[in-house]
């Protein structure tokens, strides 16, 4: 329950990767301190605005996908995400994919956004079942 939530807190993240582009790539993949969401949500910009918003309401639907995974409620089990893959790969897959269920699947532009996210996540990082 904890990795996938985490996984998904990570993604969140991601939206405050492309506000804040003065940090290095290096940087990308380190977690964001108390510190540093503070002066983002202290921020007057529109930027900074909308990143402290979307960043506590992907932390917001991140817990409660997460619970939802470890509660067995998610057709298709939980994602296994590698721990090396760097945030620019976590979003560039689930853009692709996005984009392409969009395509194929019109209406799912409706649902969820993190459920989508979250099934996204399971079908290109599945979990390997021990043998």
């Amino acid at each position: 329950m904890r990795s996938a939530a985490l996984l998904l807190l990570t993604l969140c993240g991601l939206t405050i990767v492309g506000v804040t582009q003065s940090k290095s790539a290096a940087a990308e993949n380190e977690a964001m301190t108390a510190g540093d969401l503070q002066q983002i949500c202290i921020g007057s910009s529109a930027e900074s605005k909308a990143a402290c918003r979307f960043y506590l309401l992907g932390i917001t639907h991140g817990i409660s996908m997460g619970m939802s995974i470890a509660d067995g409620k998610t057709q298709g089990g939980r994602p296994c995400v590698p721990e090396n893959l760097s945030a620019s790969a976590i979003e560039l897959a689930v853009k692709m994919k996005l984009g392409q269920d969009l395509m194929v699947f019109p209406d799912d532009r409706k649902l969820d956004a993190s459920g989508v996210v979250g099934a996204i996540l399971v079908s290109t990082f599945p979990c390997r079942k021990p043998h």
